[in-house]
């Protein structure tokens, strides 16, 4: 089965504000997501620590442990392209096996562990209103 792969509105804000920056930078991380909708093992891939390839793009994932308790919520970036410094991150809803990119963040705008940053309470916001 093919994953349900939604955007979120304020992630797609995040992806057309890269476009601006570095077109490059976001058509990799758009082939990578379109790899990730046409891959029927993309769910196990995007929720397995390490690196996972899904068609050619080679993935780093990492779950955001410091949300551990409360959300289910992972950051991918992909290698070799000029997205590398990039992080997108997602949610992964067990129930329904949908994945929501929330946000594709700039790895040196965002610290993980500052759960009260704006950027890390909009994602987490958004994990919870969908």
């Amino acid at each position: 089965m093919i994953p349900a792969l939604d955007i979120h509105l304020h992630a797609a804000q995040d992806i057309a504000r890269l476009r601006e920056i570095d077109v490059k930078a976001a058509a990799a991380v758009l082939v990578a997501l379109e790899q990730i909708k046409a891959d029927p093992r993309a769910i196990d891939k995007l929720t397995t620590h390490g690196e996972n390839r899904l068609g050619t793009a080679r993935l780093g994932v990492k779950r955001w442990e410091a949300v551990r308790r409360v959300a289910n919520l992972w950051r991918f970036r992909v290698f070799d392209t000029p997205a590398t410094t990039y992080r997108v991150v997602y949610g992964y809803h067990y129930q329904t096996r949908q994945i929501c990119v929330l946000a594709v963040v700039l790895k040196e705008e965002f610290d993980y562990d500052d759960l009260d940053s704006d950027l890390a309470r909009r994602i987490l916001a958004d994990w919870r209103s969908i």
